[in-house]
């Protein structure tokens, strides 16, 4: 029987999320981007697929416009295929179908500058499935992307035998499958989770050992898609995979074996064979993926409430710009006057720049976390604030940008919180999660001041002693990111402590005594809490010119008073207690403002005036007491996993401030008691 050869098929991924710092770009440039694509144009005859993310394109136009220039060439010359995408790489499930349009075409029109017109081909951003995308990616135009074998599992039964590899090294499935969607179809190749582990960790002969003991009675191509920073920006790959030539010999290899092995672009692949069969794929990832998020990438969401705040607040400006875009739409048809045209052109400009500024406030990265730090690193979640806060202040000057109080479901559990917006600031409050501030917007800067992340467990907590770095530095070549698990910073046992609330502003404490510092900082005075939160309602609040919302409680008899009122300057926030059997009464914020006076050692001090700013966003707050109170304030740091090691990441600054209540009492041992918290906020 005759033989036919082996396809390889490889897909690379290049991407550095919306925010990420200058240097880092220019590092994985330096190190990866650049070495790989001179390596790729000495080997013409090797050919694969490319994807480059939008933010990725853009960085390069303005700091390596030379670069784009050969990666056209290659296209031009047949050798490369260019993959599409979302354009600021959102994980494409999790945002509404009219962002995934946009996002898809606009990567097109991209592609089709670099000499790629007709990008068929998609890069399935963290490859997270959903089986409604072909439908998605039909109406987009694409026609195949690649998915992580593991995914291919549930469908075992009815894959063809003879495309199945079943070794000691795991399983692989080979070929290509049609799948759909209401009649949608789209093709999706099984990419090797085998490949992914072995490129380029392995020496060059193993891989190609493992291909040629391949099937080769009917057409068989086997598909590897990863991350190109893998090829010199993870640790130590830079010096094994170029100084020391694994990616030279593994392309000269390709080329020399091609009378057996052939590589092609997906695009070429499809054009000569088609699919090996029908597939249906479930909800899914990689499997590295389903083991961070337990299985789907949306517990992330629930895994992590700071996450999900993104996510809503994403949907929600989503949902706005679709309204507004739409009520001008009818407007526009209504009315052809003059006097309208230059009102609807300058709406026009605000909406799609609203847009734009949305699609970046989509990128995936401070979404979740894994191996990444991602949604630990708090520049990514700052970005993607910026970019949600620009889109939502730019929608509010296209209609009118009035003060408003509005109670909507603002994170997807169940229950309405109540959003206020003034002029320059906008807050989100939680009546049920003890009537706490979760978000605090300020338009001007584009920043959320309650910008944080709460200190919780992770799993490799426990294992920051179980891997030891050394024996992998012992090894001929580079270990995965996968497999290390070292810590960057010292003493970081020393430094877990979990937290046993969300951090946010406006969380109060009732308490038996003040707790010492120390206390607090460790999370180990729960004891003294007589309550800490607790749902609240809604009350009639007096009539104000800015937005304010009241809220109350009843506590054994008694009851807590919440009220918060937004200016254009800052945030009001009243509490009192009456009749109630308090000692002392504690009120916490923890800002994500970085203000180097604070980053290290905590402290103490009985005041009625705090201030917070930060030198380079120019932000600043200032706190006024009254009456004034002991004022604790501290860092919050976590220990996190990235691809440098564990390492402790600053979140931002706890400021808690207690009053000692004996004087308030009543005859009876009651108490009743107020207090008044004004933040006012600085920019320049």
């Amino acid at each position: 029987m005759s033989q036919t050869p082996v396809t390889l098929l490889m897909a690379i991924h290049c991407h550095q999320p919306v925010g990420n710092f200058g240097f880092v770009f220019e590092e994985a440039y330096q190190k990866s981007y650049d070495p790989f694509l001179r390596v790729l144009a000495r080997h013409p005859r090797v050919r694969l697929a490319l994807h480059y993310s939008g933010c990725l394109l853009d960085w390069l136009r303005e700091h390596h416009p030379e670069f784009l220039t050969r990666v056209s060439s290659l296209v031009r010359r047949g050798q490369v295929e260019l993959l599409v995408s979302g354009y600021y790489e959102p994980i494409l499930p999790l945002i509404p179908e009219a962002d995934r349009q946009g996002q898809l075409a606009k990567m097109r029109a991209a592609l089709a500058g670099l000499g790629q017109p007709d990008a068929a081909g998609l890069w399935l951003t963290e490859r997270v499935w959903e089986p409604e995308l072909p439908a998605t990616l039909a109406a987009a135009g694409v026609r195949y992307t690649m998915v992580d074998t593991n995914q291919f599992l549930p469908a075992q039964p009815f894959l063809p035998r003879a495309l199945q590899i079943h070794d000691e090294g795991g399983w692989d499935v080979l070929g290509a499958y049609a799948t759909e969607y209401g009649g949608a179809v789209v093709t999706v190749f099984p990419a090797s989770k085998r490949l992914r582990y072995w490129l380029p960790f392995k020496p060059v002969e193993t891989t190609v050992d493992f291909l040629r003991g391949l099937p080769r009675e009917r057409p068989a191509a086997i598909t590897f898609a990863d991350d190109g920073e893998k090829f010199g920006l993870w640790p130590k790959t830079h010096q094994w995979v170029y100084e020391e030539g694994w990616l030279e010999r593994f392309f000269s290899v390709l080329e020399q074996e091609q009378a057996w092995l052939k590589t092609a672009t997906f695009q070429d692949y499809l054009a000569h064979t088609p699919p090996s069969g029908r597939v249906y794929l479930p909800c899914g990832s990689y499997e590295e993926m389903l083991e961070w998020s337990g299985g789907n990438f949306r517990n992330f969401f629930t895994k992590y409430p700071e996450a999900n705040a993104m996510q809503q607040k994403m949907l929600r400006v989503s949902r706005q710009l679709q309204t507004t875009s739409n009520d001008e739409c009818r407007m526009s048809n209504k009315s052809k006057k003059k006097s309208n045209s230059q009102f609807a052109i300058r709406n026009s400009k605000l909406l799609n720049q609203a847009r734009e500024e949305l699609y970046a406030g989509q990128c995936n990265c401070a979404y979740w976390h894994g191996v990444f730090g991602g949604l630990y690193l708090s520049h990514l979640r700052r970005a993607v604030y910026r970019h949600l806060i620009a889109a939502e202040d730019l929608l509010r000057r296209s209609d009118g940008a009035r003060p408003s109080s509005s109670d909507e479901d603002a994170d997807g559990d169940g229950q309405e919180e109540t959003i206020l917006t003034a002029k320059t600031m906008s807050a989100v409050v939680d009546p049920a999660d003890g009537g706490t501030i979760t978000e605090w917007s300020v338009f001007g800067p584009r920043i959320n001041l309650l910008d944080t992340l709460t200190r919780r467990p992770e799993l490799y907590h426990r294992q920051l002693t179980a891997k030891h770095p050394q024996a992998v530095a012992a090894a001929a070549s580079p270990a995965s990111i996968h497999d290390l698990l070292r810590a960057k910073d010292a003493d970081l046992e020393a430094r877990i402590t979990y937290d046993d609330h969300r951090r946010s502003g406006f969380v109060d404490y009732g308490l038996q005594r003040v707790p010492s510092l120390a206390e607090v900082q460790r999370s180990a005075w729960a004891e003294q809490q007589l309550w800490a939160g607790g749902a609240f309602q809604r009350a009639p609040a007096r009539a104000k010119r800015s937005p304010a919302l009241a809220l109350v409680r009843s506590h054994e008899g008694g009851s807590i008073r919440k009220t918060i009122a937004l200016s254009d300057r800052g945030v009001d926030c009243g509490y009192a207690v009456e009749r109630l059997n308090v000692a002392a009464i504690g009120i916490e914020f923890t800002l994500g403002l970085r203000d180097d006076r604070y980053l290290e050692a905590a402290g103490q001090q009985q005041t009625h005036t705090f201030e917070l700013r930060e030198g380079f966003s120019r932000v600043s707050v200032h706190l006024t007491i009254d009456p004034p109170a002991l004022l604790y304030h501290f860092p919050i740091d976590t220990i996190s996993e990235s691809e440098e090691g564990l390492e402790r990441t600053y979140q931002g600054l706890c400021v808690i401030c207690f009053w000692t209540l004996e004087h308030a009492r009543a005859p009876k041992g009651l108490v009743d008691w107020q207090c008044r918290l004004r933040w006012s906020i600085g920019t320049g």
